[in-house]
This record gives structure tokens, C-alpha cells and sequence, in this order.
């Protein structure tokens, strides 16, 4: 096993630092890929670009052309004011690294950084991509996953920092690692009138009311019981006065699921039940979906490989493995749309709630974390030509 040196970490502490003080917003990473290009520049290695979009880029290390290994390292912050008193803190007010993408960046640059340092140590190529965007809509990877970056990639993972499991814990779960996340958006539109005679017109915001509290049900008459979905609107907005039955009322909502073919199953329920429920109260319904993020399915060679390596290579004390999936989503999966994936959380010691303002870790989820990637990148990429 490898075993890296304190000076390396040093650099890369002081990396997550500057980066945890200077957050950007999706697809405005401009400082942070600037400064993630000139790091790896003193590397000898490059940056390049992705072809559709503005910010980020990837960068491979190792010795051979093929097999290609993907990480994936997501670089925006979050719209939060950062508790002032945490002593490393945002430099941008308002703009928050409030989900540990700070972190996951300086994983990928430690990797560039060791791999840059020893590329005889990789039989193959790891490809490193620093993404932006993945905290909106529409994701950032919806884009990079359709570009030629994924030829004879044997697999791609990502990592999430987690609060809930002890520093340098490895938690893995088999199948389902996360949701699928559906923004939904809706508009009810009638001929608006008084409220003293709603027999008249349509009563908008009743009527959005009862969709609201039968679409629930009705779509789980259509699929299993035994698949789990959440769907939850968090936005309601209609009319002005007392006095004034609103002609318009808009719904914003999220549906979540573990399943992408009950999903698809999910959303013309949703469309079949608008079409119906309009009919019946006189009204129109505009549907939309501006943004749908599968739900990210860890392949089954990859699960297997991560805790082989584990339990061979003295970290199987280190492993967790998940009984059950996270509800929430993430767009790598975007990226199982093209070659097999793996997602797991590194534990993580700290404080607060991520996407909250007391959002806080240490750093010494660092070198645990990294002894363990790098030496999982070695496993898998070498392990491949023994295949």
C-alpha cells in the first residue's frame, strides 16, 4: 500500500483553505478554475477545458492510454451567508461552500497532485474532472456527460463528504446510492372573477389545492407499493387581493424516487392525471419539467471491487455499508448514463447541516480520505488489466 507524506498534505490543506474562502456560484467558478488550472500548471500537468461550458475542465495523469478511470470533483458553493464565526470562512458574502464541494475539489487536485508525482504507479489514466454546477438546474453534467470524454473508461466515481459517519469512514451502499430529483412547475390558468360568485368562474386557488392533496394518491395507485417516491411542493403562488379569484396560480415542486423506470412511469402518471384534472374543473394546466437528475444506481463490479479492496488492504474496520439509499440526488448521474459508477461518502468530523450557514469540517477528513482514493485508483486501474 502507498503510504503519501506530510509535506504533500501541507499543500493541500492550504488548497482546501483558499478554496473554502473563495466560493462561486454555479456556472460563475471562474476564480476557482483559475486557481485549480495554475495548481495543476505547477504539476506539469493541464487543464483542459470542457467544450460546453465556460468553467471547470479535467486533467489525466498516469502513463498509459488506456484504461481510462474517471473522478469526478464538483466545484460550486451554495447562495449562504457563512456563520462569522468559523475560523476559515467565506471572503464572498453570500456565497457559501455549505456542502463540503470545497473538499471534494481538493480531493481531485490531491490526486492530480500525487499521480503527477508518481504516474508509474498507474498502468492507465485517471481523468479528473473538476465540474461546475452541480448545486442547479440544469446540472452541470447534463452537459459533460454528452461530450467524447468517456471512450474506454472502465468506470467513474465521485465521493460526498458526510457528518454522519466517523473521519475516514467509507460508506458504501450497494444498488441505489441516491434519488432521482425532478423539478416540477405548474400553472393553473382560469378566467379569474369575484369572490362572491366562484359558481361563475373557477375557484383557482381551491381547485390547486385539491390537485395538490389528490396527486399524492392517485399515483400511488399506479406504480408498486413497494417503490418509495416523495413529492413535495414547495412553492405556491396566486392572487393578491381578498376579493379576487386569481386567473393564474403557479406550483413549484420536487419529486423523488429510487427507481429511473418508475420515474418515467411517475411523470406521464403526472401529466395523465393534469390533463384529467383540468377537464374536470374547467381550468388549464401548463406542465413542465425544467430539470430531471436520475437516480444514481452504483454498478454492481465497482461496488464489489470497493469492498474487496477494503477488506484486503487493512481498511475493511473503515467500511460502512448502507443499509439504506440517500434521498437526495446528485447529477453524477448523468455520467452512469455512459460508463458504470460508483458514489460514496467519506466521513467527515465537523458541525452544523449541509446547505446551512453553520456548515463546518475539519481537515482531517483529508489524508484518510486520500490514502484511501489514491490507493483504491491504483487497485481498480491495474486490477482491469488482470480482467
Amino acid at each position: 500500500m502507498i503510504k503519501i507524506n506530510d509535506v504533500f498534505f501541507d499543500e493541500i490543506i492550504n488548497t482546501r483553505h483558499w478554496l473554502h474562502e473563495n466560493p462561486e456560484l454555479s456556472y460563475e467558478e471562474y476564480a476557482t478554475t483559475k486557481f485549480i488550472r495554475e495548481k495543476i500548471q505547477g504539476w506539469n500537468l493541464e487543464l483542459k477545458p470542457f467544450s460546453s461550458l465556460k468553467t471547470g475542465g479535467y486533467v489525466d495523469v498516469g502513463t498509459g492510454e488506456k484504461p481510462v478511470l474517471g473522478f469526478r470533483a464538483d466545484i460550486d458553493a451554495l447562495p449562504i451567508i457563512e456563520n462569522a464565526g468559523h475560523s476559515i470562512k467565506s471572503k464572498n458574502l453570500g456565497v457559501m461552500h455549505a456542502c463540503g464541494h470545497d473538499f471534494h475539489a481538493t480531493i481531485g487536485l490531491g490526486l492530480a497532485k500525487y499521480f503527477a508525482q508518481h504516474p508509474d504507479e498507474l498502468n492507465g489514466k485517471l481523468r479528473i474532472l473538476f465540474q461546475p454546477a452541480e448545486e442547479t438546474y440544469p446540472d452541470g453534467a447534463s452537459y459533460i456527460h454528452k461530450e467524447p470524454l468517456f471512450e474506454n473508461m472502465i468506470g467513474i466515481f465521485a465521493v460526498h463528504v458526510d457528518l454522519r459517519f466517523k473521519t475516514g469512514g467509507i460508506a458504501i451502499k450497494q444498488g441505489t446510492a441516491c434519488a432521482s430529483s425532478t423539478l416540477l412547475k405548474l400553472k393553473f390558468i382560469g378566467p379569474g372573477g369575484h369572490t362572491s360568485r366562484p359558481h361563475d368562474t373557477v375557484d383557482l386557488i381551491r381547485v390547486t389545492s385539491l390537485y395538490i392533496s389528490q396527486l399524492n394518491g392517485y399515483l400511488k395507485t399506479i406504480i408498486d407499493s413497494r417503490d418509495d417516491f416523495t413529492l413535495v411542493f414547495g412553492s405556491i403562488h396566486g392572487g393578491q387581493y381578498h376579493n379576487i379569484i386569481p386567473s393564474e396560480v403557479s406550483l413549484i415542486g420536487t419529486l423523488r424516487n429510487f427507481d429511473n423506470k418508475v420515474l418515467k412511469v411517475l411523470l406521464e402518471g403526472i401529466r395523465e392525471f393534469s390533463l384529467n384534472f383540468a377537464t374536470l374543473y374547467k381550468c388549464q394546466i401548463e406542465f413542465d419539467i425544467p430539470n430531471s437528475t436520475p437516480a444514481i444506481i452504483n454498478d454492481p463490479k465497482m461496488y464489489s471491487a470497493l469492498v474487496q479492496f477494503s477488506k484486503e488492504n487493512g481498511y475493511g474496520a473503515r467500511l460502512v455499508e448502507m443499509e439504506k439509499p440517500s434521498m437526495g440526488a446528485d447529477d453524477f448521474a448523468y455520467y452512469l448514463k455512459k460508463v458504470p459508477g460508483l458514489y460514496f461518502q467519506v466521513g467527515a468530523e465537523g458541525s452544523g447541516s449541509s446547505h446551512s450557514s453553520d456548515f463546518i469540517l475539519t481537515d482531517d477528513l483529508i489524508e484518510p480520505a486520500l490514502d484511501f482514493i489514491v490507493n483504491f485508483v491504483i487497485f481498480l486501474i491495474n486490477k482491469s488489466h488482470h480482467n
